[in-house]
């Protein structure tokens, strides 16, 4: 009769544990991810279905609201594909980068630096990792997939992150959205791998198109935006660049750095955009490379609308084309020419803000702690504000009153006891700027 050492039998019978817990809960977490509807899971799947991929759009949403790749690979004769996802920090770029490379024969790497991704802080600073995760269920390459979730986050989160079901992982217990989930899969309608909501739609190769726009004169926020915190760029995402740069270097590809434009009120909020412009410049012209900011693009090449955005930093279904349009006109030709920066770009956000027309952005309509009043304040580049004029008005209950006429007072009394939206509308010497709305509730 055989005996089995102790140790050994403990050891057996803990691997069986997890060989029979991994295969119980690998098909439940199937059934309980909420993915039927992904752009993500929609990009990755197109993603593997190339025969090549020439250019690589990288980076976050900025990325999937911006390029319409079709169109693009019209013009360059080339197949361009967007790997954007939500909130997709600099290390999943990087891996992203490493998956594709695996597949394909890159040329030409296009990597956007939002300042909201650059300034994401520590890696080890990161306590949810719900993006982290939608690229690492859509990795193919085990070996890359295990390099990500170790180095995205601190040990003590690995078991959540190495298991099949755990937090951040878009699982739901959501009985109607199970069901869904099953009959999709009966159906064979999951494995279209389609994505549609409400107001969007997607165009393919990683874009997404939002039909909605904002519109002109609209741009208003309920809350004050901080300044961009550069202290918060962290020497991981430092490093990251660095290894992208050289696993562009090894591979013989074009490395592009740029940054989408977003709204001048976006912009303006924050009110030190030039200290990031002039970080991103001077740390790519340290490694020799040119940075792009859109931001800074002379009005006589890049002019955008309100109406071109869906909000204040991603662009609608009509930016995207605009977008598209100009971004392949630059990078065909004008990038390559002497003297781009100075021809094209001004040298500041600062210096094109004073070469602009005078303007209203948008508004900050906030209502006080009390909710007795609300506070209006413009965004603008007009330095004399008594030239700015309101009208105000309280949409409750389906009507609409007149609150202030041709007022330069910001602070207006909210209806006591009432909630709904309140509209403001503004005025520079008496020409309309600005008509736009927030909600209120008021005690």
């Amino acid at each position: 009769m055989i005996r089995i050492n102790t140790k050994v039998l403990i050891l057996l019978k803990t691997v069986i544990f997890f060989v029979i817990f991994f295969l119980l809960t690998f098909p439940i977490a199937f059934i309980l991810k909420d993915d039927s509807n992904s752009y993500a899971r929609a990009m990755f799947h197109e993603f593997y279905e190339q025969e090549n991929i020439d250019y690589l759009i990288c980076g976050a949403s900025h990325v999937s609201h911006g390029v319409e790749a079709n169109r693009a690979g019209e013009h360059f004769g080339k197949n361009v594909f967007n790997t954007g996802t939500p909130n997709q920090l600099i290390d999943g770029t990087y891996t992203v980068m490493r998956q594709a490379l695996k597949l394909y024969d890159i040329e030409k790497v296009f990597l956007e630096l939002d300042f909201s991704i650059t300034c994401a802080g520590k890696f080890s600073d990161r306590d949810g990792f719900k993006s982290e995760y939608i690229i690492a269920d859509n990795l193919k390459d085990y070996g890359i997939k295990f390099d990500y979730l170790r180095s995205c986050s601190l040990p003590k989160y690995y078991l959540n992150s190495f298991l099949p079901i755990g937090k951040d992982k878009l699982m739901t217990l959501n009985p109607k959205k199970i069901v869904k989930k099953i009959k999709s899969l009966v159906d064979g309608s999951y494995f279209s791998y389609s994505y549609s909501e409400s107001g969007s739609e997607y165009a393919g190769k990683g874009c997404v198109l939002d039909i909605e726009e904002v519109p002109d004169g609209g741009f208003s926020n309920d809350e004050a935006e901080g300044h961009i915190i550069l202290e918060n760029i962290s020497d991981d995402w430092k490093n990251t660049i660095d290894k992208i740069i050289e696993l562009c270097r090894e591979n013989g590809i074009e490395l592009i750095f740029y940054s989408m434009p977003g709204s001048d009120f976006y912009l303006n909020e924050r009110g030190n955009y030039d200290e990031y412009y002039e970080f991103c410049r001077s740390f790519c012209a340290e490694r020799d490379f040119v940075y792009y900011d859109f931001n800074l693009a002379k009005s006589e090449i890049l002019s955008l609308s309100d109406s071109d955005y869906y909000d204040d930093n991603h662009l609608s279904k009509k930016g995207v084309y605009v977008w598209t349009e100009f971004f392949c006109d630059f990078f065909s030709e004008k990038y390559k020419e002497k003297n781009c920066l100075e021809k094209y770009f001004y040298s500041s956000y600062a210096e094109k803000m004073a070469e602009m027309p005078e303007k209203i952005f948008g508004l900050y309509m906030i209502s006080s702690t009390d909710r007795k009043t609300m506070e209006i304040t413009p965004i603008t580049n007009l330095a004399d504000k008594k030239r700015i004029t309101y009208d105000v008005y309280a949409l409750t209950g389906g009507e609409e009153s007149l609150l202030a006429k041709d007022t330069i007072n910001t602070s207006i009394a909210l209806p006591s006891g009432k909630s709904g939206k309140i509209r403001v509308v503004s005025y520079i010497d008496g020409v309309k700027q600005n008509d736009c709305t927030e909600n209120f509730a008021a005690f």
